[in-house]
């Protein structure tokens, strides 16, 4: 995913500066992190970052009902765990290069 700059506001100012926010997000290209007491509770990004998020995970199922699809026989929670592991390799691969 793209490098984009992300910036921490409280829920109270978000509230006050929303209209404001919303421009820094969609002509920034900036994310927003919305806080309470601190602790961050939903950001506000660009909704064309949303809409790539939403279509790299629906390709993402494509594939796992493909590989489903292509072992009938085995159990689905077996086959999830079975990716789960083939990502988690490659994971650690790639971290060690």
């Amino acid at each position: 995913m793209e490098n984009i700059m992300s910036i921490h506001v409280g829920a109270r100012e978000a509230r006050n500066k929303f209209a404001d926010l919303m421009g820094q997000v969609h002509y920034g290209k900036e994310t927003i992190i919305v806080e309470r007491s601190g602790k961050p509770m939903v950001a506000m990004i660009p909704v064309d970052m949303f809409e790539k998020m939403i279509a790299e995970r629906e390709a993402r199922f494509q594939v796992l009902d493909r590989i489903k699809s292509r072992l009938p026989d085995v159990p689905e929670e077996k086959v999830l765990q079975d990716v789960a592991e083939a990502l988690s390799a490659v994971r650690k691969m790639k971290k060690a290069e």
